[in-house]
């Protein structure tokens, strides 16, 4: 998934409640056990979204991807389909 949001809405919860709704339509309807998505390693807003909807920080891949004529860093995060259910019945944020 990859999303862009005007900077007059950033802030507002509405990426983190997008994912959120991403991740139940993952794990309940397509029934995947693991969801795991990547942003750039400076991309802050990116990072808070993926933490707040759940997900776990995993690592950094290192120079993988080329932006700009640039290799970037990415950072990895993921969520298992147990730690989604358990957030789900208000064991998490």
């Amino acid at each position: 998934m990859g999303f862009v949001l005007n900077r007059n809405f950033w802030g507002a919860g509405i990426a983190t409640e997008a994912l959120r709704e991403v991740l139940a339509y993952g794990f309940d309807v397509l029934q995947l056990n693991r969801i795991e998505g990547g942003c750039d390693i400076d991309n802050i807003g990116s990072e808070k979204v993926m933490t707040k909807a759940g997900m776990a920080f995993e690592g950094v891949l290192r120079k993988n991807e080329r932006i700009k004529g640039e290799f970037r860093d990415t950072k990895i995060f993921s969520i298992l389909k147990s730690e989604f259910d358990s957030m789900s019945r208000g064991g998490g944020q």
